[in-house]
């Protein structure tokens, strides 16, 4: 049986929109992804070639809800891929998924990864009805580290050795956010 087809949601703010990934995406997206000191923090070595990054977004394309979803970030006024925001290794039935985002360098120190991760956070708990979403990060990722300490994120510990990229072994620090926390503020 085919996958059923869920509509991707678009998120927005002023100055940003969030939408479902398409494949002449892959050119932005390969801006970030080839950039060896944009993905010194990542999950996976820098890409090399530009077939990479069209798999990688093909891939963003063709999620399952349930378990993760991509955004690509955009501007509003003109719709240029500028990184990505995302939810992933979702547990949906236990209401928790770890999230992920990387923004072109080019527009790094502008407030988009924080804007556009504050968004996909009120979809997660207001939307998806999630308790808990966490973010690894690594320890020298200091610009990660304020991110998810702006919006709320509490460090909950040290995981020695906790992700394989390429051939070297990385810890990570786990933050976490509960919903019950989120725009607590507010």
């Amino acid at each position: 049986m085919a996958k059923q087809s869920i509509p991707h949601p678009v998120l927005s703010t002023p100055r940003l929109r969030l939408r479902q990934f398409r494949v002449d995406d892959a050119e932005a997206m390969h801006q970030c992804f080839a950039d060896p000191e944009a993905m010194r923090f990542w999950n996976h070595p820098a890409y090399t070639r530009p077939i990479e990054s069209e798999r990688a977004v093909r891939n963003f394309i063709d999620c399952t809800p349930s378990y993760y979803r991509f955004w690509a970030v955009t501007e509003a006024g003109n719709d240029r891929c500028l990184g990505l925001v995302n939810y992933h290794d979702g547990h949906i039935r236990s209401r928790r998924a770890s999230i992920g985002y990387i923004i072109n360098p080019a527009h790094h120190r502008q407030g988009l990864a924080t804007e556009a991760v504050s968004v996909m956070l009120d979809f997660c708990f207001a939307e998806l009805g999630l308790h808990r979403l966490q973010a690894f990060i690594h320890p020298d990722n200091t610009a990660s580290i304020g991110l998810v300490e702006k919006l709320g994120f509490s460090r909950e510990g040290l995981l020695r050795d906790n992700l394989r990229v390429g051939e070297i072994w990385r810890d990570d620090l786990l933050y976490a956010l509960l919903a019950k926390d989120w725009r607590r503020q507010g």
